[in-house]
């Protein structure tokens, strides 16, 4: 997959005007350097299995692929190792640049989720995992990534992504501390839910313990927590078939007190 020629686009005819993406400024800035450490515990493979299993069920068998949302790739970098054909694309340009560290390397960009500009029909599947689409926190932003992902889908292209329920939020899913650790980064978050907004502003601070360095950094984290029947709506309005809502990790529906959901949409066939 030539990455310039779908990515590096013009937006499509009739996009929306760029506007500043109503996010946490500093949000995956100073701590891209140490992601990998934080994020060290994460089964990415397993992540990765349970896709494939969903692709199995499905009898889909996708080559073009667009890690959305990638972060420091390593589900990219995992699905690339797999035979895969992707590409990553992330706000977050200090998390694009650490996808050249992965092994295999996966090739990435610099995009916003909101206004992607990819070349129609060109991706079999786009994946976003860990709550990436939370952090559109605008619905109206939402509904223009939606809109972008299926204007590059292929006709029954698929996409697959997870979100943190509006429960997992307001319960204070993100208060959390290693303080008692001993690895070297240490964190302290807080979370603060707004009802009214379903939204959840989370302020981490963070302290590098490693040989020889010591620095301390904060940022500040925004997630907006939607309703299931919400996001079908959005994914309908954008000409997705959303094909199931589970509880992650599993084959099942999501109960009340699930904490994180993921979604199986297709892209309807123009006829």
């Amino acid at each position: 997959m030539n990455l310039r020629r779908l990515l590096g686009l013009e937006p499509k005819s009739g996009a929306i005007e760029e506007r500043p993406t109503p996010v946490g400024r500093d949000a995956f800035t100073d701590v891209a350097e140490y992601y990998d450490e934080l994020m060290a515990a994460v089964p990415y493979r397993s992540w990765v299995d349970y896709i494939e299993s969903l692709l199995s069920r499905l009898g889909a068998d996708p080559t073009d692929v667009l890690d959305l949302c990638c972060g420091t790739g390593q589900v990219g970098s995992e699905m690339f190792r797999r035979g895969y054909r992707v590409i990553g694309a992330d706000l977050a340009e200090a998390m694009v640049r650490r996808c050249g560290d992965r092994s295999p390397r996966l090739p990435a960009v610099v995009m916003d989720a909101t206004r992607l500009g990819l070349r129609g029909d060109s991706l079999d599947l786009v994946v976003s995992l860990y709550d990436s689409l939370n952090y559109i926190i605008d619905a109206e932003g939402l509904r223009r990534c939606f809109e972008g992902v299926a204007h590059a889908l292929r006709p029954g292209g698929l996409m697959i992504f997870d979100m943190n329920t509006a429960r997992a939020l307001r319960i204070g899913l993100f208060t959390q501390n290693n303080v008692n650790s001993t690895e070297p980064l240490e964190y302290r978050w807080k979370s603060h839910w707004d009802e009214e907004q379903k939204l959840c502003r989370v302020e981490m601070q963070f302290r590098w313990r490693g040989p020889g360095e010591h620095v301390e950094f904060s940022e500040t984290h925004y997630e907006r927590g939607y309703e299931p029947d919400e996001v079908r709506e959005m994914l309908a309005g954008a000409g997705m078939e959303t094909l199931h809502i589970l509880d992650a990790y599993t084959f099942g529906e999501p109960g009340v007190f699930a904490n994180r959901v993921y979604y199986v949409a297709r892209a309807l066939r123009v006829e």
